[in-house]
């Protein structure tokens, strides 16, 4: 009875201990694998680790570049802010220098402006003269070509009433806007006389007809002696006497022949000063005994025009 409970007891052991190992056996074979998935897992950490190892060396690497780019570049800052600091002082100084410049190139260019104003002022001014003047220049160009065809219509009318005298010692001519009609002294006078004689009086006669047709027309007359010595008496003692009596002589005639204002015409002794041919001979001092008859237009319209101006 002992021995069965003894065998059965060591059956019920044996019995707990192959539980027992199948237990063991059980937890041995979850352990295994666990430790197997530890094992991965400690290779994967240990993959891991070398991965992040390299990763960080890298970083440390890129780390080490970033830290020395960022030196670079504060040092560039640096510069560059020491740079700008000056260059803005220098731009400043030269702003302040441009300021300066352009504000004396502003008054500069006011006073252009004022004086091209003015130049500009003048210019209208002397070009609105210049226009005056031209206007007066083109009247008095027109009056003095009527003047110039009132001086050759005058002087044909001259020459056709005086025609028939041209051959005793008359002459007509056309000078500096003047007709001149010269008698030579054996037409009017006697010689070292101031009476006018017979063929002088018809040639005053037939001047005076037309003279008193043209109230415009002024006359002069001259009288001319030669150099020889007049010795006379009374009034009339010298050539400068006998010039004057001689052409005051013709003026009384011409107005007497025609009705003609005394006060357009006057008397003026040249004497022998006024010669027409200086040589010493008889020919020459026949031609300067003579009387000029000077006939002018009346130019009162062109002188206003010329003191206008």
């Amino acid at each position: 009875m002992e021995l069965e409970s003894k065998y059965q007891q060591c059956q019920n052991d044996k019995q707990f201990a192959s539980n027992e190992l199948s237990d063991c056996q059980s937890q041995n074979k979850d352990l295994s694998q666990k430790l197997t998935s530890l094992n991965s897992k400690v290779n994967q950490l240990k993959q891991d680790t070398l991965d992040l190892r390299h990763k960080l060396q890298q970083s440390e690497v890129e780390f080490a570049k970033a830290q020395r780019d960022y030196d670079e570049l504060a040092k560039t800052i640096k510069n560059l802010t020491k740079n700008s600091t000056e260059a803005i002082n220098s731009l400043s100084s030269n702003l302040d220098s441009a300021h300066l410049q352009l504000s004396n190139k502003e008054k500069e260019l006011s006073l252009l402006q004022e004086q091209l104003q003015e130049q500009s002022e003048e210019l209208q001014a002397k070009q609105d003269s210049l226009n005056q003047y031209a206007q007066n220049l083109a009247e008095l160009k027109k009056i003095l070509e009527q003047k110039d065809q009132q001086v050759r219509a005058l002087k044909e009318k001259v020459s056709s009433a005086l025609k028939s005298f041209e051959g005793s010692g008359l002459k007509v001519e056309e000078r500096n806007g003047k007709v001149y009609v010269s008698m030579d002294e054996k037409l009017l006078f006697a010689s070292a006389r101031w009476e006018v004689q017979g063929e002088g009086k018809e040639a005053l006669r037939e001047l005076a007809k037309v003279l008193e047709m043209d109230e415009t027309i002024n006359v002069l007359i001259e009288g001319h002696t030669d150099n020889v010595p007049y010795n006379g008496s009374g009034q009339v003692r010298d050539n400068w006497d006998l010039s004057v009596m001689r052409a005051t002589a013709v003026v009384k005639l011409l107005l007497s022949y025609g009705n003609i204002d005394p006060q357009r015409i006057s008397a003026s002794g040249r004497g022998e000063f006024v010669p027409v041919d200086s040589d010493n001979t008889s020919e020459a001092r026949a031609k300067n005994r003579r009387t000029e008859i000077i006939l002018t237009p009346e130019w009162d319209e062109l002188f206003n025009i010329i003191n206008n101006n």
